[in-house]
């Protein structure tokens, strides 16, 4: 009966206190924006992760909360794609690791 009862509070809960959010990972080319998505969603590191051809749209969901992840093509030819996908966003997240920041200026 307890059981029962827990269930029906989480699921009463989950209506009033969920959270949703949309966010946009752009950056340079090879910068992790892939591998920062699949850690977040699994937890796990893979280093040989493909290159995102165009966008990638995963939804991450943990606890109440759940997070729309829109991962943009960092390749010149996808950049103009970056500001449609950065409207109307909760958070943009600008990705870059050490090798390419000094060529961030571009952008």
């Amino acid at each position: 009966m307890m059981a029962l009862i827990t269930r029906i509070l989480d699921w009463i809960k989950s209506k009033f206190w969920t959270e949703e959010m949309e966010l946009t990972l752009v950056g340079l080319q090879c910068s992790g924006k892939t591998t920062f998505v699949h850690v977040i969603a699994s937890g796990q590191f893979n280093q040989d992760m493909i290159p995102t051809v165009g966008f990638n749209m995963r939804k991450v969901t943990k606890n109440n909360v759940t997070i729309k992840i829109w991962d943009i093509g960092g390749q010149p030819r996808f950049r103009s794609m970056w500001e449609r996908y950065c409207r109307g966003v909760n958070a943009i997240v600008y990705v870059c690791i050490l090798k390419t920041f000094n060529h961030t200026y571009h952008y």
